[in-house]
């Protein structure tokens, strides 16, 4: 391998850090904190997170893609890097305000008690830790081994902040508190360890900057929103009264152990590919699309291999991960377990696909119709066939993303 492919292979490995804190740290909370609160309360907590994940979607608008594309083109430019990194600073920070001035009525209005409103808060938080984490930075730069550090010393704070604070059921706020404030906490430190040791000092910021930032990152925020609501739709539904408490904490411990395992298989090899796809297609357009063929294949093959553990190993998953209170997630997990597959395709074709090569607006349009379909078939085979009828919609949904993806990646190939 030549230097430029070794340092992919040596950010993919960092990447797989990073998801590993991400989400194997939480999965072995999963045990401790399913026993504790129950089937009920997990379903209610798990919901709640759901809710503040949309604010999540809304704040992080697509920079993760825009921005670190930016960085990586400009890294060899300093006082560019610094309008960019603060740009995008002061972008997410608006977005925070207006993501808060949404989310206090929406809580207050659907919470039965002041105790909910305070879980709603807690579980918002988090959201400042998003603003304030210039991850899409380290990915620019591909420092990805600083990112994976930070990350997993911040979720494993979390950690320690719950294993310390809930202790019974009635613990459920300081579960969704404890991650948040990590998150706080590893976001002011990243943020000034950028300024003093990558030199992300007071660059000079106006108001076009920020303008142009997010016109950039809104044909990538549709299109994610779009494909980050397809995957808590099920969550949002069921949550909203179409499912008991039962059946939807069945349905969040499945959902819970099938996306760490997507995560885990997918944002390592898109996230640590990303910036050199983009490189490939900034200097020669060919040489792009046969590096994105190549590696294609290759993802592919790793996410069938996730999905056939998966499948094979669901049973022991849940009894060990969740209990016997979610032994009817067994059959779940297993109806879930081709996600890996799909999720890992869908996404590669993406952002390797449209993204690497800014045809953001045909992504848009792919997940705009698959958030149609999301929509339509969750409602229909839930009614017909209960919580299993969710998974179903959404297995449909990741396929229709893949098929549409490919063909307009097929025309735009044939085309050039």
């Amino acid at each position: 391998m030549d230097g430029e492919n070794k340092r992919v292979v040596k950010n993919a490995a960092w990447m797989a850090v990073f998801q590993a804190a991400n989400y194997v740290i939480p999965i072995l909370l999963i045990p401790y904190i399913s026993r504790i609160l129950g089937v009920d309360s997990f379903g209610k907590v798990t919901y709640m997170q759901t809710i503040a994940q949309y604010a999540t979607f809304f704040i992080n608008f697509g920079f993760e893609y825009t921005s670190t594309r930016a960085i990586a083109v400009n890294r060899d430019n300093p006082e560019k890097l610094r309008s960019i990194f603060w740009g995008t600073i002061y972008a997410k920070m608006l977005l925070t305000v207006v993501s808060l001035l949404v989310f206090i009525p929406y809580s207050y209005n659907n919470s039965q008690s002041t105790a909910e409103f305070v879980m709603y808060a807690a579980a918002w938080m988090i959201n400042i830790g998003w603003w304030l984490y210039p991850s899409w930075y380290f990915q620019g730069v591909e420092k990805i081994n600083i990112m994976s550090v930070a990350n997993f010393l911040i979720k494993a704070a979390g950690a320690v902040l719950v294993v310390i604070c809930v202790r019974e059921e009635k613990d459920s706020v300081n579960y969704l508190a404890s991650f948040s404030f990590s998150y706080i906490a590893g976001g002011l430190i990243t943020i000034i360890y950028c300024v003093r040791k990558e030199g992300m000092g007071r660059g000079s910021v106006t108001a076009d900057t920020v303008k142009t930032l997010l016109g950039d990152s809104l044909p990538v925020f549709l299109a994610s929103v779009f494909s980050s609501i397809t995957q808590a739709y099920a969550i949002t539904y069921l949550g909203s009264g179409h499912a008991t408490e039962h059946d939807l904490g069945i349905y969040s411990g499945a959902f819970k152990l099938v996306f760490a395992a997507v995560a885990m298989c997918n944002l390592p090899i898109s996230m640590a590919i990303f910036p050199k796809v983009a490189r490939e297609y900034e200097k020669d357009r060919e040489g792009g699309i046969r590096y994105f063929y190549k590696t294609l294949k290759i993802v592919v093959l790793i996410a069938f291999c996730f999905s056939v553990g998966m499948y094979v190993f669901s049973p022991l998953a849940v009894t060990l991960l969740l209990g016997d209170k979610f032994e009817e997630s067994t059959e779940l997990l297993r109806y879930y377990s081709i996600c890996p597959l799909l999720c890992t395709t869908s996404l590669y074709l993406t952002v390797q696909g449209l993204y690497a090569v800014q045809r953001q607006k045909y992504a848009t349009i792919v997940e705009a119709i698959a958030l149609v379909v999301c929509i339509v078939s969750t409602i229909f085979l839930n009614e017909q066939f209960g919580v299993r009828g969710a998974v179903w919609a959404f297995d449909l949904t990741v396929l229709t993303e893949i098929v549409l993806s490919f063909s307009v990646i097929l025309m735009m190939n044939r085309k050039k």
